[in-house]
């Protein structure tokens, strides 16, 4: 056996053992009134404080680092590092199917209402933040419409939502016109709870921009979970 198909070999080896550790036992879920869980004066966001226990975040970061440091699943950018699973966002996606542990994630998702089962989760990032880390303002784009959810692990962060530029006020235009149905709110930011759920959709989604603020104290690990829709 050759070098490059030991490597293959080991990428696959891997791959199985973070697809078949133990249950996470995320618990059944009934359905969920979501407009319960509004948070804050933009429109489409929303914050579930303990969606999941101490011990359904303790199976999640064992999960995730059942991938080795070093092990090209793991993706390292300027600020932070992922894994991708379900597949390489692009025309056409081609879907993976998700490991059982974040299926099981997914299936909760799905009781509660949060998804749908026409577009139900089919990708997930799941991104680690340490010290001094972070994500600028951006969008999710066109891809993952109309819902992004994220499950926080670990350290807490802020959270800020932005408007567009193109939305905020631009030489003379007036905020009615930049926004004709409702009024932009110029900056939003709250804490999120490790443990915690955020989704956002519609105008959150649509019409601003979302960070997250420098990491102070320890690592963050977040899953964003998401169903992919392209041809």
């Amino acid at each position: 056996m050759d070098f490059r198909e030991l490597m293959r070999e080991e990428r696959r080896r891997v791959r199985e053992a973070a697809q078949s550790k133990p249950n996470t036992d995320t618990k059944s879920a009934s359905k969920i009134n979501i407009e319960e869980f509004r948070k804050g004066p933009i429109s489409g966001v929303y914050y579930i404080p303990n969606w999941i226990t101490q011990d359904e975040e303790a199976a999640i970061v064992e999960r995730v680092y059942a991938v080795p440091h070093d092990n090209d699943l793991w993706v390292k950018l300027k600020h932070r590092r992922l894994q991708m699973w379900g597949g390489e966002v692009k025309v056409p996606f081609e879907p993976n199917p998700l490991p059982e542990w974040l299926q099981q994630i997914s299936q909760t998702l799905l009781d509660t209402g949060i998804f749908s089962e026409e577009k139900k989760p089919n990708h997930a990032l799941i991104n680690e933040y340490g010290v001094g880390d972070c994500i600028l303002p951006h969008e999710d784009g066109p891809a993952y419409f109309p819902l992004v959810s994220i499950i926080s692990t670990g350290a807490e962060c802020r959270v800020t939502f932005e408007p567009h530029r193109a939305l905020a006020s631009v030489d003379n235009q007036s905020v009615s016109e930049a926004a004709p149905t409702n009024e932009i709110v110029q900056n939003f930011d709250f804490q999120l709870e490790r443990r915690s759920l955020l989704l956002f959709t519609g105008e959150a989604y649509t019409r601003y921009l979302h960070s997250v603020d420098n990491i102070e104290v320890g690592t963050r690990i977040s899953l964003t979970i998401r169903h992919v829709d392209l041809l």
